[in-house]
């Protein structure tokens, strides 16, 4: 893999931002919370640019199942994740919320996607855990596709069939589905945070991400033109609700680009300073804003600059975070 691409980890800051808005505002301005109000379809973004990261670091290794490769892969995944988030737990179980023991160890162990919603200590939890379970079967299912030569296109057309398949799948697959959720289902297009389907949803995100990055690379005229396209194609989409469809799509070709491409405009901007320490703490903010956003804090009584003042403060603790924790503790030495 190459050094480090700091426009990728903007854009994972960008997308954390927009998820971190999606969650404490709405603006009565139509065209704005067309924008803002998508923010669930961030999380796929995420996906896809971690299924893409990897692929492009391990496609070289796991080509035979390497025992030593794996068990690196996964010491490597939990010293990623695994800091930040048993923190929250423990912080959210001892201040914030009085969990069963049952539900405290779904939460510590990542295994929500399997059980009641309700269990959920954190509502971004649920993305955790469904990318943990795709963390577990990536290096298999990496060397399923690469031994037998699964072309790029196919893995493309299953993604999208199985996202055009999700809204009409059951939405309460998971252990508990007896006792009826104390949270209701979104009636939002494509946002399915529960059971089985979140699952599947992740899963469908990971072959989009290791298609685009099996994809042969872009060598075209005009290569900067085509992402600027891409790019007005995405925001379209927004305005249309089956368009949603198609934004892991688009944003697995933006990842692409600014992976291989040339220097544009948008890598720029992805890279400047202050985006790209943006996505250096998207990932504490990620987990942190939500504990922000439950405890109803009035800072001030302007309801959008209350929501700034406290998307701030997430950022603040998300940096501690990021020095604190992310940079400091690691569970394996590898």
């Amino acid at each position: 893999m190459k050094n480090e691409i700091k426009s990728l980890t903007g854009l994972r800051g960008i997308v954390a931002l927009w998820v971190a808005f999606f969650h404490f505002s709405f603006f009565r301005n139509e065209f704005i919370q067309d924008v803002v109000g998508k923010g669930y379809v961030a999380v796929d973004i995420f996906f896809v640019l971690s299924a893409f990261l990897l692929t492009v670091s391990y496609s070289g290794k796991l080509k035979n199942l390497n025992y030593k490769v794996i068990e690196v892969f996964y010491k490597k995944r939990i010293n990623r994740i695994y800091p930040v988030y048993i923190i929250s737990v423990v912080f959210i179980a001892l201040f914030l919320m009085k969990p069963s023991v049952a539900g405290f160890f779904i939460n510590a162990t990542l295994l929500q996607c399997f059980f009641n919603p309700d269990y959920l200590l954190n509502v971004v939890y649920w993305s955790l855990s469904t990318e943990w379970v795709c963390y577990l079967i990536f290096p298999f299912m990496l060397w399923f596709i690469l031994y037998y030569k699964i072309r790029s296109e196919i893995l493309i057309i299953i993604s999208l069939v199985l996202r055009f398949l999700l809204p009409y799948l059951p939405g309460h697959l998971y252990i508990g589905s007896e006792h009826p959720m104390e949270i209701g289902e979104s009636p939002r297009y494509l946002d399915l945070p529960y059971g089985f389907v979140s699952l599947l949803r992740t899963v469908s995100s990971y072959f989009l991400g290791i298609g685009a990055a099996l994809l042969p690379s872009f060598k075209m005229k005009k290569e900067n033109q085509i992402l600027y396209i891409i790019i007005l194609l995405f925001v379209s989409m927004l305005f249309v609700e089956k368009g949603l469809l198609f934004i892991p799509l688009l944003s697995a070709l933006i990842i692409k680009y600014l992976y291989e491409g040339k220097p544009n405009y948008l890598k720029t901007f992805l890279e400047t300073k202050a985006v790209y320490f943006l996505g250096n703490i998207s990932y504490s903010l990620y987990i942190i804003h939500y504990m922000v956003k439950k405890q109803d804090f009035v800072i001030v009584n302007n309801y959008h600059l209350n929501n700034f003042l406290l998307i701030s403060l997430s950022l603040l603790l998300s940096y501690f975070s990021y020095m604190l924790i992310e940079r400091k503790v690691k569970i394996f030495k590898v």
